[in-house]
């Protein structure tokens, strides 16, 4: 990742937590949301309130992603998380 720990100190500046950590930019390079939710960076979201957030950025700041695409994308993250969650 050529420039990767520059490009992380300008996207997320001093806020620390786990990893993965994201952020959604929009057509400027503006970040619209991040990972770090109500109860802290969803990471891999796995708990209900990761998954919940998760979500919650997709939704916010979706454009072409429609309701019925949106579903597609929870079910197959249900099935992501369904062997995690059976540990």
């Amino acid at each position: 990742m050529a420039h990767g720990e520059a490009v992380a100190k300008e996207l997320r500046g001093e806020r620390r937590g786990g990893i993965p950590w994201m952020v959604i930019l929009d057509a400027k390079g503006e970040g619209l949301v991040t990972s770090d939710g109500p109860d802290g960076n969803v990471g891999c979201p796995v708990k209900e309130s990761e998954v919940r957030w998760f979500f919650e950025m997709l939704t916010r700041t979706r454009q072409r992603l429609d309701d019925q695409e949106l579903a597609v994308l929870k079910s197959e993250h249900d099935a992501f998380v369904a062997p995690i969650r059976a540990r």
